[in-house]
């Protein structure tokens, strides 16, 4: 085999993109070059490595064996070549005067407030901007660049070469009543003993709840918390929310937690940062990554012991 040292990106994109989009003038419309251009590159990074990386049948194309080898180095190197791209871009750009932070629904932005404090101290002629939008909104706006960096539940993905991230903290969920409820003297409950009893959900999202059921027939979303547990004290509603959020009302006797037979524990949701690629070299995202983790990574459970 040649040396690969005169292997170009131009090579590496033109075999990844068709093999991914399943023809050559495919991926020469999506790059805006001639078919036969990229048909030259993917001949000569063959020629360069020795290999045929698809086989043709008419205006079939597919990938050969060792193409289905290829394929994810040459994935991964483009991601790479990708991040290094972004990281000197960021490297040149001025110190930016305000950062974007989007904050998935339901997550407690109360766990962010020794990062905001720590952050306005660090920077203090920098305008911090967070606001709560749905994970499609956060996910789709890191992309467009109209957010600087985002929280969201963490996600199954083990790879993702669109940006770069960070699966950091959690926080715990509770059932709780109201200290007068019918079932809070009760050492646990079942599945059929909430579900007389309407639930509550807390979210700013309607499609985040209408996607989601819960143990009773009936619900009431209040995206404002206040508003919410408010309800619940007047009230014979159940809610599953932050322990963090309940935890004063616990404490003051005003609330109580549910001990439900098949959630024997409290519920664990996990976190993870998301940023566009790269930009972990800009001065102000890098400033909020450290303390974000350094506050998530260091957060105790503040989950009150079941009776």
């Amino acid at each position: 085999m040649q040396s690969l040292n005169t292997i170009t990106l131009h090579y590496l994109q033109a075999f990844v993109l068709s093999a991914e989009l399943g023809s050559i003038s495919a991926a020469a419309r999506t790059l805006g070059k001639r078919q036969s251009q990229l048909s030259g590159w993917i001949q000569d990074l063959e020629a360069e490595l020795n290999l045929q990386l698809f086989t043709r049948s008419g205006n079939r194309l597919q990938l050969s064996p060792d193409g289905h080898t290829l394929l994810p180095l040459a994935q991964h190197a483009l991601a790479q070549s990708n991040r290094l791209q972004a990281a000197a871009h960021a490297l040149q750009q001025h110190q930016q005067l305000v950062l974007v932070v989007g904050v998935a629904p339901h997550i407690p932005q109360q766990l962010l407030t020794d990062a905001i404090v720590t952050f306005m101290q660090e920077q203090p002629q920098v305008q911090l901007r967070i606001s709560t939008h749905s994970e499609e909104v956060l996910t789709q706006g890191l992309v467009e660049g109209v957010f600087d960096v985002v929280l969201l539940h963490e996600s199954i993905e083990l790879h993702n070469s669109r940006y770069d991230y960070c699966r950091v903290g959690y926080y715990d969920e509770v059932f709780v009543v109201r200290s007068s409820h019918p079932l809070a003297a009760k050492l646990s409950v079942g599945v059929e003993d909430l579900a007389p009893f309407r639930e509550l959900i807390w979210a700013q999202d309607y499609q985040q709840s209408a996607d989601e059921s819960g143990y009773s027939g009936s619900s009431s979303q209040i995206a404002d918390f206040n508003a919410l547990k408010g309800v619940l004290l007047k009230t014979d509603c159940v809610a599953l929310l932050p322990t963090l959020m309940v935890a004063a009302g616990i404490h003051q006797g005003q609330l109580t937690l549910l001990r439900v037979s098949n959630e024997l524990s409290t519920i664990r949701r996990r976190l993870e940062l998301r940023w566009p690629l790269g930009s972990q070299h800009k001065t102000l995202i890098s400033c909020w990554l450290r303390l974000v983790c350094q506050t998530l990574n260091n957060l105790d459970s503040d989950t009150p012991p079941y009776r």
